[in-house]
């Protein structure tokens, strides 16, 4: 299978000199609109190439074979998910976090019903 590498891109808010975040109640949002759908994100923030997006996912959905131009962090802020790159599967809880290199493909699957933040470096600022 060929892998997808991806710029961030989207309706992020406008650029400013310090965002500030809730992630628990963007959360609660993403989630409330969650039934009836597999999944449901949101751009949180993107300044100089670095991107903030938060992604709730129902339980079996799964982002499969993808790859970021720069550096992708994804850290579990609920539920549980696995993260499969190369020979390794990653099995993510609450507080965990993944950190991959540029071009690394991988896949994302939610366990349980997640949320997760990602962070990507790189593309078009």
């Amino acid at each position: 299978m060929p892998k997808t590498t991806t710029v961030p891109k989207g309706n992020y808010p406008k650029s400013v000199k310090v965002h500030y975040l809730d992630l628990g109640s963007e959360a609660e949002e993403l989630l409330s609109r969650l039934p009836g759908h597999r999944r449901q994100a949101k751009e949180l923030s993107r300044e100089a190439g670095v991107s903030v997006i938060m992604m709730a996912m129902e339980a079996g959905d799964a982002l499969r074979e993808h790859a970021a131009k720069g550096v992708a962090m994804v850290q579990v802020l609920s539920g549980h998910v696995t993260l499969a790159s190369e020979d390794n599967v990653n099995s993510l809880t609450p507080g965990q976090l993944v950190l991959f290199q540029p071009d690394i493909c991988h896949d994302v699957e939610a366990v349980e019903r997640s949320v997760v933040l990602l962070i990507v470096t790189g593309g078009d600022a």
